[in-house]
């Protein structure tokens, strides 16, 4: 028997300490806090993933994996269902992330496709169920650690309702309520309560407006500002207090990012710059860090992808500093997915 004399044992932020396994016994005049929750949330937190995308005339079903609080090349995570790009991801909990919809190869069609991966293991993907409305792609996407929120997309009409899921079951999607417009490619970010959709483009053009809703009610966004670019294909990252959205064409693509603050309504303001103008990123975050990775450097065309993965830090303005590569080339149109985003928190 040895004697364990320390009066604190924690991380950096003061937030874990070392795990005491085996039989022990503790004599203290103070307190010890015992690990709580699933033990699959302990030691695994903190992942992305990047689903799928394409490169031309190549597309992917690799989903390359993160640890998004280091820094450092991708790793290989499993494979999607069918080669797949213009899927929409970031609806996770703690414990999953769907990938929703996109153009599934051989056939370069749309699909109605929901599936999943478990964020602490690694492998390929679990069917969820399909969408009630039919194919979809480009869909705007934010969740908290219950519900996954879709926000419109393209099916080949722009969409003009929300649609939701609940994150711990399998099955289809339902109702949520309706979009001002009929529109795809927004960008979302979430705190636990309120998610916040940004950009896109409708029949009429690219949007500025900001819109948000809570999650435990349904019905139509309610407006929260105007961002100060008019994105589409954007990416975001958010923290629960603050949420960035990085890059995209507005209406040519742009090297820029702005946050804006969940609480409370107001315009975007201007955050720092990506490296170089990209759109089609895959965003994710662990709440500290926010993630940017592949993307397409140019106009619509057979070219100028990348794999580059660039990281900010959220709390702070600045400018993105790289973070590693992607496995491979690819513009990944957003179908990222984290177990620790604003949305779900530390």
């Amino acid at each position: 028997m040895s004697d364990f004399k320390i009066n604190s044992i924690a991380t950096k932020q003061g937030q874990h300490g070392p795990v005491i396994a085996g039989v022990s016994t503790v004599n203290s005049t103070g307190c010890m806090k015992i690990p709580s929750g699933p033990t699959e949330h302990r030691g695994g937190r903190g992942r992305g993933i990047i689903a799928g995308g394409r490169n031309y005339p190549l597309t992917l079903s690799t989903i390359d994996m993160i640890e998004i609080g280091t820094s450092g090349d991708a790793t290989d995570f499993g494979d999607l269902a069918q080669q797949n790009s213009a899927a929409s991801g970031g609806a996770s909990s703690t414990t999953r992330a769907v990938i929703a919809a996109g153009y599934e190869q051989p056939a370069a069609s749309q699909t109605d496709r929901l599936q999943f991966v478990i964020m602490s293991s690694s492998g390929g993907v679990v069917n969820f169920g399909n969408l009630v409305n039919g194919n979809n792609s480009a869909i705007g996407c934010a969740s908290n650690n219950t519900r996954g929120i879709f926000y419109g997309g393209n099916n080949p009409e722009y969409v003009p309702f929300l649609s939701q899921i609940n994150l711990q079951s399998l099955g289809t999607d339902s109702n949520f309520g309706s979009t001002l417009v009929a529109q795809r490619n927004s960008a979302g970010v979430a705190s636990p309560t309120r998610a916040v959709f940004a950009g896109g483009d409708a029949s009429t053009g690219n949007l500025f407006t900001i819109q948000s809703i809570e999650f435990a009610t349904l019905g139509t966004p309610i407006p929260f500002g105007e961002l100060t670019d008019d994105r589409t294909s954007h990416t975001a990252a958010s923290s629960g207090i603050r949420g960035v959205f990085a890059g995209g064409k507005a209406p040519g693509v742009v090297n820029t990012m702005e946050f804006i603050t969940i609480a409370t309504e107001g315009n975007g303001t201007d955050f720092g710059d990506l490296s170089v103008a990209k759109r089609n990123m895959a965003g994710n975050s662990n709440s500290v860090r926010g993630t940017f990775a592949g993307g397409h450097t140019g106009a619509s065309g057979t070219g100028n992808n990348i794999n580059v993965i660039e990281f900010i830090t959220i709390a702070s303005t600045g400018d993105a500093q790289d973070f590693g590569d992607l496995t491979a080339v690819r513009r990944c149109s957003n179908a990222g997915g984290s177990d620790s985003h604003g949305g779900i928190g530390l």
